[in-house]
């Protein structure tokens, strides 16, 4: 049997096949390529899988909000979503990014809620941050070197345009 499939520049795109075609690309990119990003994430060598993707999270929720502390609950939520860990794996992870020789975070009383931690990033840890994304950087230059500058644009618009309409279906879902 022949295989019918093909790539998607010999299909064009339309409103009705472009869901299809994008997922053609999902393993590749959501594995293939963000397991080498991860990897070059956890280049610096001090951080444990589960540790680095906190610091992720941290310095992307940290960003995106523009404030300086995050809820303990909100990294156990967002971690929950990329893996199968419980909230005490996230506790333990946390521990230990706050203890020397790390100390890339501190730990601290929410004050509206006795139970609640709030998590706040160190320089420590904002400079273990930028090494990272430095690492990281590394790894998707070895491909965006071979890319246009248009390019390069139109992949950044993509993954913004794609997380903006996400983000307001999310947003949606939660009404």
């Amino acid at each position: 049997m022949k295989n019918s499939w093909k790539k998607p520049t010999d299909v064009p795109a339309t409103q009705d096949n472009a869901p299809a075609m994008f997922l053609d690309y999902f393993y590749p990119i959501h594995f293939s390529i963000g397991m080498k990003i991860e990897a070059g994430l956890m280049e610096c060598g001090r951080l444990d899988r589960h540790q680095t993707v906190i610091m992720w999270i941290l310095r992307s929720e940290l960003q995106r909000t523009e404030k300086t502390a995050i809820h303990r609950k909100d990294v156990v939520r967002l971690m929950t979503n990329w893996y199968d860990i419980t909230s005490s794996s996230v506790s333990k992870a946390l521990r230990a990014l706050s203890r020397e020789p790390l100390g890339y975070i501190t730990l601290s009383e929410d004050p509206n809620s006795g139970r609640e931690k709030l998590i706040e990033m160190t320089d420590a840890g904002r400079q273990h941050c930028d090494e990272m994304i430095a690492s990281a950087c590394k790894v998707i230059r070895r491909i965006t070197d071979h890319f246009s500058k248009e390019e390069n644009q139109m992949g950044i618009y993509m993954f913004m345009r794609m997380d903006d309409e996400f983000s307001a279906y999310r947003d949606d879902d939660n009404k």
